[in-house]
């Protein structure tokens, strides 16, 4: 027996194994923004596993009613004929090979798989939202939306057809064998439906309020333990840890009294739940005794087969009450995610999109009538805005905040679509090129770098993933970085180019994940080197080695510096200086400081321990 369901899982696993590395035919640009639409697009690319999971759940609903019945005929008839014995034990294994199969169908092949399925898919479309969309939120919000969504879309379907779709087969059979045996004895089912109907609508709304509430409260007592946690210093500096636990209180008692509220209505809903069950038995009992009295031995037999119909509703109604309120309270938990996920991105690639073809050593950039507003159709960033850089010049690129500096960075990495004009790359326009061949291209050495808690190797080795130990031990010397990995040993005793970095890099300095950063990006050797402070975290003598690295990785390179300290930008070919979005001065070093009064001129004699001075 044992081999035999073995054998009929396996073949069920082999046959009807949900692919979660497999995208809908119709691809993923976009997603529906509305309940349905979301949730059909995801039941389609699995409607034949829910098809088959319906059918047994209703052949298991439909036989547990038909087994009550075959009771009431061995009772009415009173022979138990061989047939009827063997019809009896033909029953019993119909009604428990429909339940396994029902639990083959839900446990082994849809809820281990489905819920990932769409995890992946909404990862998938997330992940290729454009820099903006996760510059506009938090990051662990994002992601506790994608991974509540997914199991809460499940649950939802889970309950529909293996709690909903159950009871209402039940119900609708056990009508029928009721009706047929004495049209009286249904009338107290019916009154308990309409009764028990009525209930579910007043209170569940009510419920999935007041849940949410809750949640909210939950969200807001985790924001407030993490947002503690993830500033432990300044807690400890400031001697601010009765002040944190006494907002974690607040927190935890705005939490339990809306938790009590949501039990309160719960406990009201079951009380009442369990006096009507209370009075469909009595009633059912009562007509059953006035048709035995009428009908004598063939009211036995009803009454042997309407009691147990009439207890088996009774105990399905609380567990239908509950798997109802989940219904609802998945939903808003659906939606939630709706309203954060399926953003349409901002920045996709055009359809025939092709790779840019650029050179492997250096590049041309132009930026030719460039227009751009962060959305403002008042008040524009740059405004018909001309630049050109020859391929394998190092330019610096200076001026105040809000000058304009970082925006030509961000409209160079495509992180928005430009309003007016064109951006070409090796004369390539970058927004008729895919991303992904535009961003291979270049490397960006930020001002912070962004670390995974994941092995030094891995970190750096992100810059080219097919790159050995060896040469990311290069690399690391390069960027000064070697000598100081050696001594890395995490919690868990891996050291060296083993060891875990923690979150962003928290066990780290500020220069060394800075060092870790560069290191990387002298791993990926792209012909368009982007520097956006890249040396700010460093001291003095790490600053000095940095900037020799970089010097190395400059050579035969197209290189776009920014920097508030402008000693690091004296080896640059040409320094452009930028105010209000416009080009005030180009130059080099030498000549830019020559000019009396000059933009330039002026930032260099207002620096104080190298760096810029703001109004």
């Amino acid at each position: 027996m044992f081999a035999l369901f073995k054998n009929i899982i396996d073949r069920c696993d082999q046959k009807f194994r949900m692919k979660i590395d497999v995208l809908p035919d119709e691809g993923l640009d976009n997603l529906p923004t509305n309940l349905l639409g979301f949730i059909w697009f995801f039941i389609r690319q699995v409607k034949g596993i829910l098809i088959g999971f319906s059918i047994f759940e209703v052949l298991f609903a439909g036989l547990t009613s038909v087994m009550f019945w075959y009771i009431g005929q061995l009772v009415e008839y009173g022979n138990y004929t061989t047939a009827m014995l063997w019809g009896g034990c033909a029953l019993l294994f119909a009604h428990f090979f429909s339940g396994v199969s029902a639990r083959i169908f839900t446990q082994l092949i849809y809820t281990p798989y489905f819920g990932n399925l769409v995890r992946r898919q909404l990862y998938w479309y997330t992940i290729r939202q454009s820099l903006v969309y996760f510059q506009n939120d938090f990051a662990g919000r994002i992601a506790n939306k994608l991974l509540q969504s997914a199991p809460a879309l499940r649950d939802v379907l889970n309950s529909l057809l293996g709690g909903v779709l159950f009871a209402l087969m039940m119900v609708i059979v056990n009508l029928c064998f009721l009706f047929n045996a004495d049209p009286l004895l249904t009338l107290p089912l019916v009154c308990w439906i309409v009764c028990y109907t009525a209930t579910l609508t007043y209170y569940i709304p009510r419920i999935k309020h007041l849940s949410m509430l809750h949640s909210e409260d939950m969200s807001n007592l985790t924001g407030q333990v993490v947002d503690s946690f993830t500033n432990f210093l300044p807690i400890k500096y400031f001697a601010r840890t009765n002040l944190e636990d006494r907002r974690v209180v607040k927190h935890l008692n705005r939490h339990s009294t809306s938790f009590r509220k949501v039990l309160v209505e719960i406990w009201k809903i079951t009380g009442i739940i369990d006096f009507l069950n209370l009075l469909m038995v009595l009633s059912t009992a009562a007509l059953g005794l006035h048709i035995i009295e009428v009908r004598g031995d063939t009211g036995i037999a009803i009454m042997a087969m309407a009691l147990p119909m009439i207890l088996q509703t009774t105990f399905q109604s609380r567990w239908i009450m509950f798997e109802i309120s989940s219904i609802f309270e998945n939903l808003g938990r659906v939606q939630e995610g709706i309203d954060t996920l399926t953003k349409p991105r901002t920045v996709v690639d055009k359809k025939g999109a092709r790779k840019l073809k650029a050179s492997k050593k250096k590049v041309d950039i132009k930026f030719d009538n460039v227009t751009f507003g962060y959305g403002s159709e008042d008040t524009h960033v740059l405004d018909d805005f001309d630049l050109h850089i020859p391929a394998g010049q190092k330019v610096g690129l200076v001026g105040k905040s809000g000058a304009g500096k970082s925006t030509i960075i961000s409209l160079l990495v495509r992180a928005h679509d430009i309003e007016g004009g064109q951006i070409l790359l090796d004369g390539q326009n970058i927004a008729a090129v895919t991303q992904d061949s535009l961003r291979e291209n270049i490397t960006v050495v930020t001002q912070e770098s962004y670390l995974f808690h994941r092995s030094v190797y891995d970190n750096i080795a992100y810059g080219r993933t097919d790159a050995t130990m060896a040469d990311v031990k290069r690399a690391a010397k390069r960027a000064n970085a070697h000598d100081f990995i050696m001594k890395l040993e995490d919690n868990r005793g891996r050291t060296g180019y083993d060891a875990h970095v923690g979150e962003r890099g928290v066990k780290l300095s500020g220069g060394q994940k800075q060092r870790i950063g560069i290191a990387r990006a002298l791993l990926k050797e792209a012909p368009l080197l982007i520097l956006d402070e890249a040396t700010s975290a460093l001291d003095s003598e790490s600053e000095h080695a940095i900037q020799n690295a970089l010097e190395n990785i400059m050579k035969g390179k197209t290189v776009i510096a920014v920097a508030h300290r402008l000693s690091t930008l004296r080896q640059m070919d040409r320094i452009i200086v930028m105010h209000e979005g416009k080009i005030v001065e180009d130059g080099t070093h030498a000549k830019l400081i020559r000019r009396k009064n000059g933009h330039y001129a002026k930032l260099w004699t207002m620096q104080s321990g190298g760096f810029v001075q703001e109004d």
